[in-house]
């Protein structure tokens, strides 16, 4: 069981994220609502270990508190904007090289085309990622949260392909029911349907004023030697912050919170609150 008790992330003039508090287990699918990409994306990186938290607590299975390292290994954020979802100017191919390098041995090459085929999926080969439509795209991602070794798994606003809850959700549902490998699944929304029965959470107001708890210093943080988690996942691992995205170049670059009035996150995110998604079924809610 994941359990998250009143955590929220600091930003330049307010919170990323206010303070936000759920149960999941392991079979489980829960609906979090936060309005903004930015809440959006901040919670999934502060849920997963990869953007620090300025209060509140992660506690995975029976631990009172879990460090950010262990979060990141026992986790995958999935096609989450300008983070881990693919980019305009790559080809399918690529995409799909990059993110089954992490999941490989090093100086392994891993088989894109040959791991496409075997998934039905050889029509995206040649494919650029701007060409795929909002129900290859999740076909892709789920292909590739099912390939992760991870427990958890957090979505970053999935519903940007379809206009309709029952499009993506049920294929959710699915892959956290499975039987051979159970996962908790966070999918974090700008909308949740009234037809949702199952698990749901809202976030925190991030105007409150909220109070930074001071650190605590874990000698466990950096200890990795619980073999009960996989090793090695299919999304990038950032070793001290998050990984950004440069445009000028094909490949990723990655950018670390220097100080705590440094946001980069809330740059990239913010212009595009008033942008819409370039998938071709998006809409701005879901509709039940």
């Amino acid at each position: 069981m994941l359990k998250v008790d009143n955590i929220w992330a600091k930003g330049r003039h307010k919170a990323l994220f206010g303070r936000t508090s759920f149960t999941v287990e392991r079979g489980e699918v829960i609906l979090v609502q936060a309005d903004s990409q930015l809440e959006r994306t901040a919670l999934a990186l502060g849920l997963t270990g990869r953007l620090p938290l300025n209060g509140g607590t992660i506690a995975w299975g029976a631990q009172e508190r879990t460090s950010k390292y262990r979060l990141r290994r026992l986790s995958d954020i999935i096609d989450s904007p300008e983070v881990t979802a693919p980019e305009s100017h790559m080809r399918v191919h690529d995409y799909v090289s990059e993110m089954l390098s992490y999941s490989q041995p090093m100086f392994g090459r891993p088989r894109a085309t040959r791991w496409l085929k075997e998934r039905g999926m050889e029509d995206l080969d040649k494919l650029w990622t701007e060409e795929m439509t909002g129900e290859k795209n999740l076909e892709l991602m789920l292909a590739l949260a099912e390939h992760s070794g991870s427990p958890l798994l957090v979505f970053d606003t999935p519903s940007r392909h379809f206009n309709r809850t029952h499009m993506w959700l049920p294929q959710l549902v699915e892959l956290a029911e499975n039987e051979d490998n159970p996962r908790a699944i966070i999918a974090i929304v700008p909308h949740i349907s009234e037809s949702w029965e199952g698990k749901r959470a809202v976030v925190g107001d991030s105007h409150e004023k909220l109070v930074e708890e001071p650190k605590i210093k874990d000698p466990k943080d950096k200890d990795l030697d619980d073999d009960s988690v996989p090793v090695t996942n299919q999304v990038p691992r950032v070793p001290a912050g998050y990984e950004l995205v440069d445009r000028k170049n094909t490949k990723s670059t990655r950018e670390t919170i220097q100080a705590a009035d440094e946001h980069p996150l809330e740059d990239m995110l913010s212009a595009e609150e008033s942008t819409p998604a370039r998938t071709e079924m998006n809409t701005s809610k879901e509709q039940a």
